[in-house]
């Protein structure tokens, strides 16, 4: 699936340029390191969203990654119970995954799954804006993420 050049992926993709150059110059992924998860999913015949490839290449390799919660590294992705787990809450409290069958959306919803009984729930938010509110929440340690929310 290839987005319009309007598509709210794309406006993710420039706002993660733009938002990141300052604070994360040569933060990013390079893309190399993406045909290992690529290979991971294949058992599942999905590729990685555009908006997860975008966030990798322009800050992946940052610290604020895993300064908080811990966003797995391409190569570290895996599935459970229907979703492509890409992120850890730090006290393994939650994870975070996008479920399968959205795998092929350029920005897909997120879900949130409780540890304690394995329950998933929608984060109703895009994945383009979770990855930059996580971000925001890390850097500056504030509850005013929700203005990221609205950009997707």
């Amino acid at each position: 699936m290839n987005p319009t050049h309007n598509s709210p992926t794309q406006a993710a993709i420039k706002t993660y340029q733009n938002f990141y150059q300052h604070w994360m110059q040569n933060a990013g992924l390079e893309m190399s390191a993406l045909p290992d998860a690529t290979s991971k999913l294949q058992a599942v015949a999905q590729p990685l969203p555009l908006a997860l490839i975008a966030y990798y290449h322009c800050a992946g390799t940052s610290p604020i990654n895993t300064a908080y919660n811990e966003l797995l590294l391409p190569g570290d992705l895996y599935v459970e119970q229907e979703h492509l787990i890409f992120m850890h809450e730090n006290q393994g409290v939650v994870d975070w995954g996008i479920h399968l069958q959205d795998l092929d959306q350029d920005d897909p919803i997120v879900w949130q799954r409780n540890n304690d009984d394995g329950a998933w729930y929608a984060e109703d938010h895009h994945l383009s804006s979770f990855l930059m509110a996580c971000w925001y929440w890390a850097e500056f340690g504030e509850d005013k993420t929700e203005d990221f929310f609205k950009l997707g």
